[in-house]
């Protein structure tokens, strides 16, 4: 009778304990505890966006204002003046201030299931497109190389992304993650190897 009292309480105990020995309410509190700590690294990575966008706002009040025009000189000068101004303020800006270590991976984990079989292939296949001729200079505060196509970002990836405010933007230069300024066409910061 005991040992019968003992197998069964033992059969009670494995039941509430799952294959991995941790029992179910503890599993869901380990997911539970995994998207908290994701999303205060997504509200750190929103914050920092949101930051250099507010820089980016600071420096276009004293830049030369983009006018509508046709004249492409006059476009770039005022887009290189608006990166000059820009450079000037994040002087001591790095790769990672914004991509940083922490979110690397979750941003890369947030791309992968987009990369992987066949519909990965064609995604890949999407961004190899209209990669540019010259080597993008992977350098924070550097413009983006003039004349050179800016690379597709396919949908299905910017859907399992951060979505950005409008004066920046994700595009893929190989298997680099860059965030781009888009009005003073600069590299804001890149996450390098974030295509496998």
């Amino acid at each position: 009778m005991r040992l019968e009292l003992i197998r069964g309480i033992a059969a009670m105990l494995l039941i509430g304990v799952g294959a991995s020995g941790v029992r179910g309410d503890d599993q869901n509190a380990g997911k539970k505890n995994e998207a908290n700590a994701d999303a205060v690294v997504l509200a750190d990575f929103q914050d920092r966006v949101k930051k250099y966008v507010e820089l980016h706002k600071e420096a276009a009040k004293d830049a030369p204002r983009m006018k509508e025009t046709s004249d492409p000189a006059k476009i770039r000068d005022a887009q290189v003046a608006l990166a000059k101004k820009i450079a000037a303020m994040r002087k001591t800006a790095r790769q990672g201030d914004i991509f940083t270590p922490e979110v690397r991976p979750l941003l890369r984990r947030l791309m992968y299931p987009e990369l992987k079989g066949a519909e990965g292939r064609e995604t890949k296949e999407e961004i190899k497109e209209d990669k540019p001729a010259k080597p993008v200079p992977l350098k924070v505060n550097a413009p983006y190389p003039e004349g050179e196509p800016l690379p597709t970002m396919p949908a299905n990836l910017l859907q399992n992304l951060p979505q950005l405010p409008e004066e920046v933007e994700y595009r893929i230069v190989g298997k680099t993650l860059i965030l781009r300024d888009v009005t003073a066409n600069i590299i804001v910061d890149f996450l390098p190897n974030a295509i496998r």
